[in-house]
């Protein structure tokens, strides 16, 4: 089936609405039966269909509802169908919808002349001339398809429209990896559930599968789906559909995004392109509605230098993608509008912003992320791509690779600057020069330099290799001029040194480890050494020590028994200063030992 939605716009009673109703038959008071009917979108929404190709229209009598419609679906508008009757021509509406339309950046156009009966074939040919002038000088970009003369008293010029109609061509739509649509109504038929209506802007969803409502962090399940009344499998681009999902109605408004879950996240700062609308002006640090498929969210406008670009702070979060088309209201009147280019906050510095501004709407992403680098020290991620720049991983990762000095962490979706591998450089020959027995893998190195990838900092340790400072033994690099054979050999030697300097209450392992600039792997192997030896004794999961201090604590734990009669944690802190996880340790291994009688939280010597 070819699905194709068709948003109508024209002056007040300029016929939009009988033209649609001679077109399809649909006479726009349907509603309540249709809602008793169950699932259905038909709700002031009406289609034709003609084998299989399917025409869907968005239209709303009324002007204020209708640049709201507008709004809503144009995120779906395949085409627009604009109304100019042929006895009054352009009106004041019929501007302000093309300015609309244009803004929210709708390219193709049809227009049918009305009442075309009611004027001779003279003024018809001026009433087109009028309306391809306006075209050509004020909307250039915009593609008008047809421009007919109709008559709903004529069948055979509302056929010529539908013939026009069924043959337009679909928008191109990228082949999206998540389902996107914005819920524009919310009902409950009797016995059938919460049911939703929206245009599906993205992706496919099919029957049993999982959403999530972004606004509410829920996720649901589709029950039903319907497109045009019918029941379907799936549902995909260019259709208008009702979901039926296991949630309660009363949960879920107007403008609500339906999504794919873990491609969107709100935010209440964007930054846009601003083109305003002639008339009045909008000055910065004005309070607006902002609308952005069917939400609404009011909030201030603030311009940078260059007002082609503005920064929206909005009193609730939105869930945006790159790219969308917007429009700000200002008194309940459109007064500008654009397409959101940073559609996450991200604390860019002012000086870059409108350069990186600049940059992501002409879709230079290679300039965008090298300033982004720039902003960046310790690189970017990229696993947000599909919001931030409406790119596939893929996609950013090819821009990513063309970027000259940068790394590339493909795994990671990270892009790092030259200055992050300068950093890790210089803080891994630092432990180096520290340590010169230093045995690390980038593992242990990314325990440190946390904001580093392994990628990463694997990639600076092998290039230093490669310069002769460092080399590799058994997975783990040391500096060039050691002795691996020694190093690693002596491990469990030094190991137990530094433990039985810890005394009663060691550092753990991996802090060990750590302070010692050694590979977690290569401890672990050098501390079961020691214990398979009996040299070293595991009191509980982080806590090791030397048979000779373990053998100093028994002695002063028997002591104190001898001195109290008892011995608890608390009395064992007091005298030893130990923290309660070293006193507990010990006192469950007294126990283990079968040395002394539990009375509560006390222990009693047996002898």
């Amino acid at each position: 089936m070819r699905e194709i939605i068709v948003g109508t716009a024209g002056h007040v009673d300029h016929g939009k609405t009988a033209l649609i109703e001679a077109l399809t038959g649909y006479n726009g008071d349907e509603t309540a039966q249709e809602r008793e009917r169950g699932i259905t979108i038909d709700l002031s929404f009406s289609h034709m269909r003609r084998e299989e190709v399917n025409v869907a229209f968005i239209d709303v009598p009324g002007h204020e509802r209708l640049i709201k419609t507008m709004a809503s679906g144009a995120f779906g508008f395949d085409a627009a169908l604009l109304v100019v009757a042929a006895d009054k021509g352009i009106m004041p509406q019929t501007r302000e919808h093309l300015a609309v339309l244009d803004l929210l950046g709708v390219r193709r156009l049809v227009v049918a002349l009305s009442k075309s009966d009611r004027v001779d074939a003279a003024r018809i040919a001026r009433r087109e001339e009028e309306i391809r002038r306006l075209l050509r000088e004020a909307y250039p970009q915009m593609e008008l398809q047809a421009l007919v003369p109709t008559s709903i008293h004529d069948p055979g010029s509302v056929e010529r429209l539908r013939e026009i109609l069924y043959s337009l061509p679909l928008r191109i739509v990228e082949e999206a990896p998540f389902f996107r649509c914005y819920i524009d109504r919310v009902f409950s038929p009797r016995g059938v559930g919460t049911v939703v209506t929206g245009t599906v802007l993205a992706g496919r969803v099919r029957k049993g599968e999982k959403l999530s409502v972004v606004e509410l962090g829920k996720t649901v399940t589709v029950r039903g789906i319907q497109v045009h009344g019918e029941d379907r499998d799936e549902a995909h681009t260019h259709q208008r559909v009702a979901l039926n999902i296991d949630i309660p109605h009363s949960s879920l408004h107007r403008g609500y995004l339906l999504a794919s879950r873990g491609y969107f996240r709100g935010f209440d700062r964007i930054d846009v392109s601003v083109r305003q609308l002639g008339g009045e002006e909008l000055s910065h640090g004005s309070s607006v509605l902002f609308i952005c498929g069917a939400k609404r969210v009011e909030g201030r406008i603030l311009y940078y230098a260059d007002a082609r670009y503005a920064a929206l702070h909005l009193k609730q979060r939105v869930y945006t993608r790159f790219g969308d088309p917007y429009l700000l209201l200002l008194s309940g009147r459109v007064v500008a509008g654009g397409e959101v280019l940073i559609p996450i906050r991200d604390p860019i510095r002012k000086r870059r912003k409108i350069p990186l501004l600049e940059a992501l709407e002409s879709r230079d992403f290679e300039r965008a992320f090298t300033i982004l680098l720039g902003n960046h020290r310790r690189g970017f991620g990229l696993i947000s791509s599909q919001q931030r720049f409406a790119m596939s991983h893929d996609e950013a990762l090819s821009v990513a690779r063309g970027i000259e000095g940068a790394f590339v962490d493909a795994e990671g979706l990270v892009l790092y600057p030259q200055k992050a591998l300068e950093e890790v450089e210089a803080a891994i020959r630092r432990i180096y020069e520290v340590n010169p027995n230093a045995l690390l893998s980038p593992t242990s190195v990314v325990l440190r330099i946390r904001w580093a990838s392994e990628a990463l900092v694997t990639m600076v340790m092998d290039r230093l290799r490669g310069e002769g400072f460092l080399k590799m033994v058994e997975g783990v690099y040391l500096r060039s001029d050691r002795d691996a054979g020694e190093l690693l050999v002596t491990l469990p030697e030094r190991l137990y040194r530094t433990l039985e300097e810890g005394g009663v209450t060691p550092e753990a392992p991996y802090d060990l480890y750590e302070h010692l600039d050694w590979d977690r792997k290569q401890g672990d192997r050098a501390l079961k050494a020691l214990v398979r030896a009996k040299k070293v004794v595991r009191l509980d999961r982080n806590i090791f020590v030397t048979l000779k201090n373990l053998s100093r604590a028994l002695a002063l734990m028997r002591e104190l028994m001898t001195r109290y009669g008892y011995l608890d944690i608390r009395l064992f802190k007091t005298e030893t200063g130990m923290s309660r996880k070293y006193c507990i340790a010990y006192l469950e291994y007294l126990d283990r030992q079968g040395e002394v009688f539990r009375e509560g939280d006390k222990r009693v010597p047996k002898y």
